[in-house]
């Protein structure tokens, strides 16, 4: 998918729970707080998620240093032999 279709997606989303909100009658307003409560623990988690990415990457958590290590303790130099 072109990398401007999933923020196109959501926004039609927001505009499309928006409207449902707008249109709806008093007998709905438990539902829709619900409904709104739902998205914004949604939104905090996936920013949640986020951050931590972020964060996990500019940290370099998770990078197999073990591996640089052990490759580095393979290629140890001969001993020099003395004449």
């Amino acid at each position: 998918m072109p990398e401007l279709t999933t923020p196109l997606f959501v926004a039609a989303g927001f505009v499309g729970v928006g409207w449902l909100i707008a249109h709806a009658g008093r007998e709905y307003t438990d539902a829709i707080r619900h409904t709104l409560t739902v998205f914004a623990l949604a939104f905090g988690l996936l920013v949640t998620i986020g951050v931590t990415a972020k964060l996990r990457a500019g940290l370099g958590v998770g990078r197999m240093s073990h591996r640089v290590e052990a490759r580095s303790q393979i290629e140890r130099p001969a001993p020099v032999k003395p004449r």
